[in-house]
């Protein structure tokens, strides 16, 4: 788990996202970051509160190319309904320094904490309340309608993958349904429900993860 939400494994990369969160806030006269660092996946991600905002830099290597995580939190914000509750999007801005290419997101700066701290499992009883789960299910039944080029897996992947990976003839998909594509305790606040983390919401079919994960095999290339 730590080596999911943590930050970078060298000194050197930790300066060197530190340094890209610094310079993004100067470039766009946010105050001075205050609080604890929130990492994100392997480090690629790093959240500080600034005032009365959260600022996010996200980093990836210039010559990778941008996948559709780069820009998910903007097309979440454009596209998604208000009744899905969500911060919302202040500020975005790109830039390349070295052998990197970053991005700043500014966005609302919530007041309640998130049920699980460094990780997805939840180490504790929730004792959330039915109007929570209530408002959950509004929540994630407003996003399953939402319409969007964003697809996670193409029925040529899973007609190449599965005979080879699964050793069982492919599916075929005959339903799609958007979703967040990282639901978990640490992406969900406690006391009034606020769904974070957008970079990954897309268009997947139908029981996508009991598809491709409940099989024994070996494993399968990303889509």
């Amino acid at each position: 788990m730590d080596q999911l939400f943590s930050p970078p494994r060298t000194p050197v990369e930790q300066q060197r996202m530190r340094q890209a969160h610094q310079a993004a806030a100067r470039a766009l006269l946010l105050p001075a970051a205050q609080g604890p660092e929130s990492w994100g996946w392997q480090g690629r991600t790093l959240g500080r509160r600034v005032g009365n905002r959260w600022l996010r830099v996200v980093s990836q290597p210039s010559a990778k190319p941008v996948s559709r995580l780069w820009d998910g939190a903007a097309a979440a914000d454009a596209a998604l309904p208000r009744a899905i509750p969500r911060p919302r999007l202040v500020d975005v801005m790109d830039w390349n320094a070295g052998e990197h290419r970053y991005r700043a997101e500014v966005s609302e700066l919530v007041p309640w904490p998130v049920l699980q701290h460094g990780g997805p499992v939840l180490e504790h009883e929730a004792g959330l309340p039915d109007v929570w789960w209530a408002e959950l299910r509004g929540a994630l039944t407003a996003l399953a309608g939402v319409s969007t080029h964003r697809v996670a897996v193409r029925q040529d992947w899973i007609d190449r993958n599965f005979p080879t990976y699964l050793g069982i003839p492919p599916v075929r998909i005959t339903a799609w349904v958007t979703g967040h594509a990282d639901l978990h305790w640490a992406n969900l606040s406690a006391d009034h429900l606020v769904i974070f983390d957008w970079e990954s919401w897309l268009r997947h079919e139908v029981a996508q993860y009991e598809r491709i994960t409940g099989e024994e095999g070996g494993r399968m290339p990303a889509p």
